[in-house]
């Protein structure tokens, strides 16, 4: 065997008892730290050479002179393979602890606090996944904490407002029962109206219970052209400020509705009201709008629409209700003169259970239905305010 042969022999015997006698003490050392598994790892094939060297300068009968300056050399190297491995681990394990803390501060508080960026490409990925992970979470619970502030306020609400109709009913029943009323008639019309307000309370809960529509699509805009610039919600005066909801569900399909036959009803059904209440009510229809999707269902939209208006204009106000076909889109409008919306309220008055004031009768579903009803016909409405007052526009795809 030459001396070429005889130094590889020994060098791969060197590297291969080494190397297995270093991968077992790799992996009893990764179960300590970062930083000893790191300097074992620098350590085994420095061992491998230092063997593989040894033999082969007592093969090669190297003087003692040449010999200490390999030794040198190797011990040398050695400090420095364990020195940088000691610091590169104590670097990666700080970094991997803060990320860990990262991590854990999600699941506490949703909080994070990356404050400076990681050494490697690896961690600084993982850093930035954590970043965006937070935003995600704070969105999410910012959601989550207004889905129940809105539950609150709708139980809230609705529980006031059941008790004036109740009070009623129960003072109605009770003068009946006494002989109170010299024309039981009266009394049995307060009852029967009572017992109305609480039915449509209850109607309303159940279509806003319903998980129909539940999920909608931010791109569900694009199957309807937005209000032209610089109108909002139809109106002359709406500004930027209003606030578009894009339903996501397709619109019920089985069922053409005549929506100009769907507003007159509707109108002419809240004319005595609003008569009562001072407001003159206006309706201005094309003949012919027939629409894809559920008569009940939009009645109750136009219906809701409309009696809103007529609550809020107050005595000597004046609401408008205009239905248009402009190409595939049907456009529906009801204008009241409540004296306009609050830029910083606008964006809420979609939400249920929300009041702009102490109406009686209402119980701030209203527009929530509206916003159900337009969802699950594939369209929007836009609420804004023109110089009167406010304005609410309804558009749905035509049949």
């Amino acid at each position: 065997m030459t001396d070429l042969q005889f130094m590889a022999v020994v060098t791969v015997a060197a590297a291969v008892g080494i190397g297995v006698a270093g991968g077992m003490l790799v992996r009893r050392a990764r179960r300590r730290s970062l930083s000893a598994a790191l300097v074992v790892a620098a350590l085994v094939p420095f061992g491998a050479v230092v063997v593989a060297v040894a033999v082969n300068v007592n093969q090669m009968f190297l003087s003692s002179h040449d010999a200490g300056v390999v030794w040198f050399v190797l011990a040398v190297s050695s400090v420095l393979a364990v020195v940088l491995a000691v610091l590169l681990g104590r670097t990666l394990g700080s970094e991997l602890k803060r990320v860990a803390d990262d991590a854990r501060g999600l699941v506490d508080d949703g909080h994070t606090s990356v404050q400076e960026e990681p050494t490697t490409a690896e961690l600084a990925h993982l850093s930035a996944e954590l970043v965006e992970t937070r935003a995600r979470l704070a969105t999410a619970r910012e959601r989550e904490r207004a889905a129940e502030e809105a539950r609150r306020q709708v139980v809230a609400f609705v529980s006031h407002d059941l008790r004036s109709p109740l009070a009623g009913i129960q003072a109605a029943s009770q003068g009946l029962r006494d002989g109170v009323f010299p024309e039981p008639g009266t009394a049995l019309d307060g009852i029967e109206s009572a017992v109305g307000r609480m039915a449509r309370m209850i109607d309303d809960l159940a279509e806003l219970s319903r998980p129909d529509g539940a999920g909608r699509s931010k791109g569900a805009a694009a199957r309807l052209p937005a209000a032209a610039p610089g109108v909002a919600a139809g109106g002359p005066g709406a500004g930027p400020g209003a606030a578009p909801v894009a339903g996501s569900s397709p619109a019920p399909a089985g069922e053409r509705v005549d929506l100009a036959a769907v507003v007159r009803d509707v109108v002419a059904h809240a004319v005595p009201v609003a008569t009562d209440a001072g407001v003159l009510l206006e309706s201005r229809v094309e003949d012919g709008v027939v629409v894809p999707g559920d008569a009940d269902g939009l009645g109750r939209l136009l219906d809701n629409l409309v009696t809103n208006a007529v609550r809020s204009s107050g005595a000597g106000g004046h609401v408008r209700v205009a239905v248009t076909r402009a190409g595939g889109v049907v456009r529906i409008v009801v204008q009241d003169t409540c004296g306009g919306i609050p830029e910083h309220v606008r964006e809420r008055v979609l939400e249920p259970g929300f009041r702009a004031g102490e109406r009686p009768g209402s119980s701030g579903l209203g527009l929530a239905i509206v916003d159900r009803v337009v969802e699950q016909h594939g369209g929007s409405v836009d609420v804004g305010s023109t110089p009167e007052g406010c304005s609410v526009e309804v558009r749905v795809p035509a049949s």
